[in-house]
């Protein structure tokens, strides 16, 4: 077995939302802001994605047959304003950001 360590990096925008974090479109937990969720995952190939409530990211493909580090965090920027209306009605897939961290 290899372990999957997502991080949630701290932010403005859901400050107050857990992110499901989703392997092979099953969820393993839910995650808080600045908090680290560790789950151990068979030697394979692996879809992630994070989600909360009808948006999430877009899907990121891992190899399992190792350790992998993630990070997770919105994708708003601090002056979301009407930006936060495209990503939740046209770019759902684009609300959150998850992609590889080399550092473990």
């Amino acid at each position: 077995m290899s372990k999957l360590t997502v991080k949630r990096e701290p932010g403005c925008a859901d400050k107050m939302r857990k992110f499901s974090i989703l392997v092979d479109g099953v969820s393993i937990g839910s995650i808080a802001e600045g908090e680290t969720l560790h789950s151990e995952i068979n030697p394979q190939k692996h879809r992630i994605e994070a989600r909360v409530d009808l948006c999430g990211s877009r899907t990121l493909e891992i190899d399992g047959t190792h350790d992998q580090c993630l990070t997770v965090r919105s994708g708003l920027p601090s002056w979301h304003g009407a930006h936060s209306l495209y990503k939740v009605f046209i770019d759902r897939k684009g609300y959150l950001e998850l992609e590889v961290n080399n550092e473990n």
